[in-house]
């Protein structure tokens, strides 16, 4: 497990606060600790829902949601990402940070899009290593931006009628 950096989910979340967190819904993909799904919440997201393949590591977003104040508003799927699409509800943002040893999720992406699991003016940020380029279309959402924090980037995405 690789968890977020303090530095770069700070300059996600000081993005992500331009577009109005403020009662949103989020989805964790790939959530590790929470800590994505965790912040948005602390920042006054409505919900949030995480999605974890490993079973030790939905114990530790448990533990992390209880001590935290946050359970009750949050849903917890152990599941990989892939398969969790269907059980997810549309929403604002959605934070992956899948492993930095996989090829760039352009897939997966691609299926979020056409599973419409985004919000019309919603917001998909995918964290990858800053050596992998994040392609600049993937089905339905286009990204935007793309920014580099040492050896990790995030890459914006929206539906591309939405990032014209």
């Amino acid at each position: 497990m690789r968890p977020t950096t303090d530095r770069v989910r700070s300059a996600l979340f000081n993005i992500l606060a331009r577009y109005g967190l403020e009662d949103s819904r989020v989805a964790d993909l790939f959530a590790g600790t929470g800590a994505l799904g965790i912040e948005a919440l602390s920042r006054g997201a409505a919900r949030s829902s995480f999605v974890e393949a490993d079973r030790r590591q939905i114990a530790v977003i448990r533990a992390n949601l209880q001590a935290t104040g946050f359970a009750e508003r949050a849903d917890v799927h152990m599941a990989r990402a892939e398969d969790a699409l269907r059980r997810l509800e549309r929403c604002d943002f959605l934070l992956m940070d899948p492993p930095y040893t996989q090829p760039f999720p352009a897939g997966l992406i691609t299926r979020i899009g056409e599973a419409r699991l985004l919000t019309d003016n919603g917001i998909l940020v995918c964290g990858h290593a800053s050596r992998t380029a994040a392609d600049d279309r993937c089905g339905a959402l286009a990204k935007w931006d793309d920014r580099r924090y040492g050896d990790a980037s995030l890459a914006f995405y929206s539906h591309a009628e939405a990032a014209a």
